[in-house]
């Protein structure tokens, strides 16, 4: 089930990092830093989904993680408005599991969870972004109701990228 964090979950947090250590670079939608205590982490995601304490250039933004009886199999930040550059990387919606849970259907629960999230914060539709050589995440998009808008290179992240869009209305 999609959750907020809490001071409970400080370990299973570090678990969900953990997994991440190797690739960081495969850690979509949590933006704290790796080395936070859990109090630092509790506290900077809900202010930025308040809009406060955001780094230059950040839009407020909030933070879910799916819970399954206590492990936390992945993370799903909704920003509240794009930025011209979230227009081109990342979109309103980031998210990552962890390989040991892939293939199991966690993204795409926890994407189909967090469009509610979406509706109340006011987006009529949602823009995710992904790489076109990730299956795993295209379909998951789809999964959800996403429509291709376009695919071509994405010259920030210096890659072949697709960008789709999600009716909320």
């Amino acid at each position: 089930m999609l959750v907020s964090l809490g001071f409970s979950h400080a370990d299973a947090l570090e678990a969900l990092l953990r997994e991440f250590d190797l690739t960081p670079e495969d850690l979509h939608g949590y933006f704290g830093g790796r080395d936070w205590p859990i109090e630092r982490a509790v506290e900077a995601l809900a202010g930025w989904s308040r809009g406060e304490g955001l780094q230059e250039g950040w839009v407020p933004c909030s933070t879910w993680f799916w819970d399954a009886s206590g492990v936390l199999q992945g993370v799903i930040n909704v920003r509240h408005t794009l930025s011209p550059q979230l227009r081109e990387v990342g979109g309103h919606l980031g998210y990552s599991v962890p390989r040991s849970h892939r293939r199991k259907g966690v993204a795409t629960r926890m994407l189909a969870a967090v469009l509610p999230h979406c509706r109340a914060l006011g987006i009529d539709r949602a823009l995710l972004t992904c790489d076109s050589d990730n299956p795993g995440s295209f379909k998951t998009i789809e999964a959800n109701g996403g429509v291709l808008d376009r695919e071509g290179w994405c010259e920030p992240e210096q890659r072949i990228q697709r960008w789709y869009w999600i009716p909320l209305d």
